[in-house]
């Protein structure tokens, strides 16, 4: 028997393609559910302000190799250009035009984040509250219902990159499309009938060195995600908000 239960809106991305056979509950229970997923899943949290972060990406990184030098954040930048898919050289530098703002923001409030963490006592580095910045979700499908009644999964689209921005989604799509102009009509009608806001990047925004297309992104927050988080966390906690 089938039953509509409230439920986080979950955002896959990191694959060509997913069907909802993909996902299952494996646990449920005290308003939590656990999920099994062959694909990276990105859950929303609740609220007006509520932001997809690094640290609960749902990005799932390599195991640590004895003896590499790479860190966290590193390790994070890489698994998420991996998705990007094969032979996608702007991707890349989508990822890592997003981690150098993300980066150049935590430096410019260094001096307050190194104050707020002091009582710690080293427990924390300011550098620490990169985890805490939005996440680029690449080849994310976000929910645009199709009204030809197909597939379950013909109810997303794929775009370039998501961001869950302020308690909704946003559209990043490359302005040099591989799509047909007929099928990049489409898909922006499609996300355009469900409300998602989109937002085009050029080659030329990913390449700037100062990186302002991405700090107008980091702008639309209404406060800074260093500021939105009280400590910082390393990817891995618990992702699943209560539903």
């Amino acid at each position: 028997m089938r039953t509509v239960v409230p439920f986080p809106i979950l955002i896959p991305y990191g694959v060509e393609r997913w069907s909802p056979d993909a996902v299952r509950i494996v646990r449920f229970g005290d308003g939590r559910a656990e999920l099994d997923a062959a694909v990276p899943l990105a859950v929303a949290p609740p609220g007006p302000g509520g932001l997809i972060r690094l640290n609960a990406c749902g990005a799932d990184l390599p195991p640590l190799a004895p003896g590499d030098p790479a860190g966290l954040a590193q390790r994070l930048e890489g698994a998420l250009a991996r998705m990007t898919g094969a032979w996608n050289a702007q991707g890349v530098r989508f990822v890592a035009g997003w981690f150098a703002a993300l980066n150049r923001a935590v430096a410019e409030a260094r001096p307050d984040l190194a104050a707020r963490l002091a009582p710690f006592e080293g427990l924390y580095a300011p550098e620490d509250f990169i985890f805490s910045g939005p996440a680029p979700l690449p080849r994310a499908f976000l929910y645009a219902p199709d009204s030809g009644g197909g597939a379950p999964e013909a109810d997303f689209v794929q775009v370039d990159f998501a961001a869950w921005l302020g308690g909704r989604p946003l559209a990043l799509l490359a302005a040099q499309s591989a799509l047909t102009p007929g099928a990049a009509r489409r898909r922006r009608d499609r996300l355009g009938a469900a409300g998602i806001e989109i937002v085009s990047y050029t080659a030329a925004d990913i390449a700037d060195p100062e990186g302002r297309f991405f700090a107008g992104l980091l702008a639309r927050l209404d406060v800074p995600f260093h500021v939105s988080e009280t400590l910082p966390a390393a990817p891995g906690g618990p992702t699943l908000p209560l539903f």
